[in-house]
């Protein structure tokens, strides 16, 4: 049975991923200002990957074979490399309010893949109106674009699909890393992970801005955001994540797909000064609507006891 702790620990650490994943997107913004786009989470990637490789190795555990490291590396490459890095560039056009919505709609891309890729597995017709009602939020999200292409910029649509293919990867990712378990710890699955993200983002640096390595000048403020997003949001966030996991429902602990994007958007319309219009509030109320009744479909608890096993499947820690 699940080890329910009604202590205020478990709740602590949940609400600490909360803020910290609900920050991540702004941090991002901060970073690229005067970090390059691709080497801000190559450089994430790398420090946090190995610091958690490291603190698993010292814990006692083992490098894993040839099989496992090619999974991490391949999920690595769907969940990081494609997926998480391109946040990195859109943020420069995008109000991250308006990308962490779209970003939202990952695990109705996850369902839709299981339902359809072999061996499929059967999903409720509650979870197929679930996937409808969040691609309609989509819809009403870039609705005034839609309406009027011509005022919209061509980079606009560039980072449009560049966001459909960050959520198309991590989907793919997640669903290929739960088909191909490998018995590996949380640190040490994530940290492979990132390693692998980072070494591959090392070759796009020199290829997508080889003129800034003599005379590249980062502020205070990209700096202080790049540290933020290696300690907090990806070395904090995830074992607080692991530990709420284990101590609280799923039901509970796996909000955090809901809150996050709100806290995006507040976020950007505090302190990086984005607009929030009604539409993109309907948009992001209808999104949120679909993946919860997917997700409510789609839980263990909603028809056994849930998992007591103290190490959630690797993909579970969506890292921001």
């Amino acid at each position: 049975m699940l080890q329910r702790d009604y202590s205020w620990k478990p709740y602590a650490a949940l609400l600490a991923v909360y803020l910290i994943w609900g920050t991540t997107s702004g941090a991002i913004r901060l970073g690229v200002d005067s970090i390059p786009s691709a080497l801000l989470p190559c450089v994430r990637f790398l420090i946090a990957g190995g610091l958690m490789v490291a603190i698993a190795l010292l814990r006692g555990e083992l490098l894993p074979g040839k099989r496992n490291l090619k999974i991490h590396a391949m999920t690595g490459f769907l969940l990081f490399f494609a997926g998480n890095s391109i946040v990195c560039w859109t943020v420069k056009y995008v109000a991250t309010g308006f990308g962490s919505v779209l970003v939202a709609t990952t695990p109705l891309w996850m369902t839709l893949l299981s339902a359809l890729v072999p061996p499929r597995e059967r999903i409720s017709g509650l979870s197929w109106l679930g996937i409808v009602i969040g691609f309609l939020g989509m819809v009403i999200l870039l609705f005034p674009q839609l309406t009027h292409p011509l005022a919209v910029t061509t980079t606009f649509w560039w980072c449009m699909a560049g966001l459909a293919l960050m959520t198309f990867c991590w989907a793919v990712g997640s669903v290929y890393a739960r088909r191909n378990p490998t018995g590996d710890s949380l640190f040490m699955a994530v940290g492979l992970q990132n390693l692998a993200a980072g070494l591959l983002l090392i070759p796009v640096c020199f290829w997508t801005a080889p003129e800034w390595w003599g005379h590249w000048q980062p502020t205070r403020t990209s700096v202080l955001a790049l540290l933020y997003l290696i300690v907090f949001g990806t070395m904090l966030a995830t074992p607080c994540y692991l530990f709420a996991l284990k101590k609280l429902p799923v039901s509970v602990s796996s909000t955090f797909a809901y809150v996050t994007p709100v806290l995006t958007v507040v976020f950007g319309a505090l302190f990086l000064h984005e607009a929030v219009t009604s539409t993109m509030v309907l948009g992001a109320v209808v999104i949120l609507c679909g993946v919860a009744l997917v997700q409510l479909m789609n839980r263990p608890w909603a028809n056994k006891p849930v998992s007591t096993s103290p190490v959630p499947n690797e993909l579970e820690v969506a890292t921001s």
